[in-house]
């Protein structure tokens, strides 16, 4: 037998489907002379590629609805370019319009017969209509196991299942099952267990269910699939208490308030439309996982095929989500989030990532009262707590946010490395609202939880050093910053700035040249490497720099002050003064 998992397995599929880059590399305009406008109405040669076109941008910018429509709009104008249906096929593909799609395979095959989503898309209609002989036939059109893969076992073992032939699915899912004992073992163990359900030996699934718990306890997919299939074997408070027990372990990331309510519904029973769901999910995720972010177009089409196959895939969902989000389409990752039902261990994180994104696109009051609804909903959680304070911090809303962390800080019953970032958030708010003294003790703690975090010594460091407090502890902080992050434009900044306030303008240079090297589009540092060169009397390069950061949106606040400096170079009213390690009494309390 071959050792290896089910989602590696997976990342075997070679349907021939390329890369959205490589597909738009191989598509041409549409000819011109096939257009057909409809009777009594004269469009304009250009119209046709002007469609063709807006579907290009569209598609560029992940607008897969945009896209799908204007390329729509052209395929009625030229319904018989090759070329065209295919770039339609895919567009109603990405935008989760798999049924049209479909509509369109038909006509892809009679000139591509081998063709491998044409082929894919057919078969899920087919599972769909539990027509699973007609499904096992198109697959078989794909081309044969050096295309399809491991997909092509998984897959046929459902659809024989389907068929009732239990043998044949068995035999199928042992070509491929990995080694015993193995945690990679567990997802064939529940494909296996749910088979023997279908199958109605209820002796066999439950067996096979535990095994698999008992290989992969950290995995919630598992987990659920698990639970699920003991309350239909009739051990629901069995269920329960496994589900519960995950809970608690991992309530940072999953409420299962929904699934162990005692009204809760039995789950469907398992049928070749869900299995198959899953093993195309578990693609989605192998091409999303990879490293170069160049096939996550082709994983948004595997999240919608499982979807499309199983409409309650929470997963799946949530995928689809983070994928919107990842193309900054924010309102169709909304849209998606929204799918997820309340009896979903995800039902939580989604209503938190909901408002999250309704501030990305400033709905700030709306994502604020979601959020204040999910802190009184449930005392015990921090998580809606920290997200409400993280967005007030992020809007400038800075007492506000120092509640909010309170609260979150309160509700933390023991205290882990990972909350090292909980109070270095609410220390900056304490420092942004002029209380040092609390601010600091926060610094404190969360480098006491996590001692080298670069941020939270740069965050400290260079406060003492703005505040002529611990000057050489501090400076050993940024420094011990820089050689952690040693590629960070902005720790690097602070170095060289705190150089500049302790008068040491040689080495503010070089360490603020540096900085602008790295991240040369920040106002901030381009206006610190200005004021420094003014002190080593580089005075044209100075004004060349303060330019510079005046044409890069610095805030506010210091337009005025950067056009002083550009008018009358640096003096007491622009410039920063140096600072001195202040006289032991004045460090009492900081």
């Amino acid at each position: 037998m071959r050792r290896t998992s089910l989602a590696l397995l997976s990342a075997a599929l070679l349907l021939s489907i390329p890369a959205t880059g490589e597909a738009q590399q191989g598509t041409k305009p549409p000819p011109q002379r096939q257009a057909q406008p409809p009777r009594g109405l004269q469009l304009s040669a250009i119209t046709l590629s002007g469609r063709y076109l807006a579907a290009r941008v569209a598609e560029q910018d992940h607008d897969y609805d945009t896209a799908a429509d204007q390329i729509d709009l052209a395929l009625g104008q030229a319904p018989n370019d090759p070329e065209l249906v295919y770039a339609a096929f895919r567009l109603r593909m990405y935008a989760g319009r798999i049924d049209q799609a479909a509509q369109l395979a038909p006509q892809i095959l009679a000139a591509r017969p081998g063709d491998g989503l044409a082929n894919l898309v057919l078969a899920v209609q087919a599972i769909k209509k539990a027509d699973y002989r007609a499904a096992e036939q198109q697959l078989g059109r794909i081309g044969g196991d050096s295309q399809l893969g491991p997909l092509r076992e998984y897959v046929l073992a459902w659809l024989k299942a389907g068929e009732k032939d239990y043998a044949a699915a068995r035999a199928r899912i042992a070509k491929l099952k990995p080694a015993g004992g193995e945690r990679a073992e567990a997802p064939a163990l529940v494909i296996e267990a749910q088979m023997d359900e279908m199958a109605g030996d209820k002796a066999a699934a439950e067996e096979k269910y535990r095994r698999a718990m008992s290989l992969d306890k950290n995995g919630l997919r598992t987990t659920v699939s698990v639970a699920e299939g003991l309350m239909r074997l009739g051990k629901a408070a069995e269920a329960r208490e496994l589900l519960k027990t995950y809970g608690e372990k991992y309530s940072d990331a999953v409420v299962m308030d929904g699934l162990i309510a005692p009204n809760a519904p039995i789950p469907p029973a398992p049928t070749p439309a869900s299995g198959i769901s899953e093993i195309l999910f578990d693609i989605g995720g192998v091409l999303s996982s990879d490293p170069r972010n160049t096939r996550a177009d082709l994983a948004l089409i595997f999240y919608q095929l499982a979807a499309s196959l199983k409409p309650e895939h929470d997963f799946a969902w949530l995928m689809i989500a983070g994928l919107y989000e990842q193309f900054q389409m924010v309102p169709k990752a909304i849209e998606a989030l929204g799918k997820i039902g309340p009896n979903s261990p995800l039902y939580w994180q989604a209503r938190l990532r909901a408002a999250a994104l309704d501030a990305q696109q400033e709905k700030f009051d709306q994502a604020i009262a979601r959020l204040k609804t999910l802190v009184a909903e449930k005392p015990n959680r921090i998580d809606a707590a920290l997200t409400l304070a993280d967005l007030l911090r992020g809007k400038e809303k800075y007492a506000d946010a120092v509640q909010a962390y309170d609260t979150a800080i309160m509700r933390i019953r023991n205290l882990e490395e990972r909350h090292w970032s909980v109070f270095f958030g609410r220390g900056i708010v304490l420092e942004r609202t002029k209380q040092w003294p609390k601010a600091e003790a926060d610094m404190k703690k969360a480098l006491e939880l996590s001692p080298e975090q670069p941020h939270v010594l740069n965050y400290l460091g260079y406060s003492w050093i703005d505040q002529g407090l611990h000057l050489d502890e501090g400076m050993k902080m940024l420094q011990r910053a820089t050689e952690l992050r040693p590629d960070d434009g902005a720790i690097t900044d602070s170095v060289g700035w705190a150089f500049y306030r302790l008068g040491q303008y040689d080495k503010a240079v070089e360490w603020l040249e540096r900085a602008a090297e790295q991240k040369g589009d920040d106002a901030t540092i381009i206006e610190h490497l200005g004021d420094a060169y003014w002190h080593v009397g580089r005075k044209r390069e100075a004004r060349f720099q303060w330019e510079r950061a005046l044409n890069q949106k610095p805030d506010k606040d210091r337009l005025p002050v950067i056009k002083d400096k550009l008018e009358n170079g640096l003096s007491a009213s622009n410039d920063k003064p140096t600072v001195y390690e202040k006289p032991a009494e004045a460090k009492q309390g900081g």
